[in-house]
């Protein structure tokens, strides 16, 4: 999937109202990725376990994804 695919995701995320659990484990998804995806966690409400284990995510990743997680909505 990697990062790219990660945007796709996220984009689809956005508008989510029934995803509850989503395994994104071993895709290769970096920085990058984990951005896109804490835009898209920023305002959903719905999913409530996100497993990123074993991806290319370091410190700049985990941070857009603590930003995202603290102003859920």
């Amino acid at each position: 999937m990697q990062d790219e695919g990660a945007q796709y995701l996220a984009d689809a995320l956005r508008t989510n109202r029934t995803l509850t659990t989503l395994n994104l484990g071993y895709n290769g998804i970096g920085n990058r990725g984990a951005q896109h995806l804490a835009g898209a966690l920023r305002n959903n409400n719905t999913l409530t376990t996100l497993n990123l284990g074993y991806n290319r995510i370091g410190n700049l990743g985990a941070q857009y994804l603590a930003g995202a997680l603290q102003n859920n909505t």
